[in-house]
């Protein structure tokens, strides 16, 4: 568990303030202009998310035990579950504690959005190895459409440029999206091999164990270059309530669903084991993109982010122990 934690924590670390400082030493120089940041940032979150990503759950899928599948077959739906279930408790207590249509949006961005795929597969992988890598693609298999179906139209609504799109546009917009079609085609390929006669190369473990961290620590550098300190000790009292659904709330609610649907009892525990992990989950960069384009509050929701990625470090020795009682 030790060693797991401080490979998680120096990604993090090492990530995040590497892309901080060089935002800082190229705007002291103005060697970049704001639009090539937001090219390199986006080239970045393609390279770690589409590409990377893609090849790791390839080759997880590839050797994962086909017969535990069968068993897990609501996986999907308990992680589509987790990432609904933030965002509407979030704007729950939003409404209940009387905040602006603007502040409700922006909280419900920061419950509803996870850092599932990146920093949760890495930290399966570290924690249970390619086998808990293997059920990641699957647990997030719904995500990219409740993202751009749900979340962002849902963000949208409590914004204050109101941007307005039918149903074929959303889907189309779903459908052309990298993200989107790249994600279920590594699953669908993973799947394929795996019933193939073709056996997986050696060499592909290897492979796995440089780009898993690899892909995470891409994806916080990208996060580190646009990056802003400023505002944290404002927000404090909504990144302890963000803190609370992501951390306690969440993932109670899916150990709850895991037990009744018998993930204990399957492969070692290791569906449940997954699940709680990924619920576990901090704010996703995907809530501060959402709040820059609806124009939310940017400054709640970067200090949510900022504040539940570097927390989740001191929340993940009470998973791994809850974890390891199954």
């Amino acid at each position: 568990m030790f060693i797991v934690l401080l490979k998680t924590f120096l990604i993090i670390i090492i990530g995040t303030f590497s892309g901080y400082i060089f935002q800082n030493l190229v705007r002291n120089k103005n060697n970049i202009n704001a639009e090539k940041q937001k090219e390199i940032i986006l080239f970045l979150q393609k390279l770690g998310m589409i590409y990377f990503q893609s090849i790791t759950y390839i080759g997880s899928l590839w050797i994962f035990k086909m017969e535990s599948i069968s068993n897990i077959i609501s996986i999907p739906l308990v992680g589509g579950l987790s990432i609904v279930s933030g965002g509407v408790i979030a704007a729950i207590y939003a409404k209940k504690n009387n905040y602006n249509r603007v502040g409700i949006g922006s909280l419900f961005s920061c419950g509803f959005f996870s850092n599932t795929a990146s920093l949760g597969g890495m930290i399966c992988f570290f924690y249970l190895g390619e086998e808990g890598l293997a059920l990641v693609p699957l647990f997030t298999f719904f995500l990219r459409v409740l993202y751009y179906g749900f979340g962002f139209p849902i963000a949208n609504i409590y914004g204050n440029n109101l941007i307005k799109k039918n149903t074929k546009e959303k889907i189309l917009e779903i459908i052309n999206d990298p993200f989107f079609y790249i994600g279920i085609g590594a699953v669908i390929i993973g799947l394929y091999l795996n019933l193939s006669p073709y056996e997986r190369p050696k060499i592909y473990k290897t492979i796995n164990e440089l780009l898993v961290p690899l892909s995470t620590f891409i994806l916080l550098f990208s996060v580190g270059l646009n990056l802003k300190f400023s505002r944290i000790s404002i927000y404090l009292r909504e990144c302890f309530v963000v803190s609370f659904i992501k951390f306690l709330i969440v993932p109670f609610i899916i150990l709850v669903i895991t037990l009744l649907l018998g993930y204990q009892s399957i492969n070692n525990g290791l569906p449940l084991k997954v699940s709680l992990i990924l619920s576990t989950m901090p704010v996703a960069f995907n809530s501060v993109i959402a709040a820059n384009i609806y124009n939310l509050n940017i400054d709640m929701v970067n200090s949510c982010w900022l504040f539940t990625t570097f927390a989740v470090l001191l929340v993940l020795p009470a998973v791994f122990y809850v974890i390891n009682l199954f």
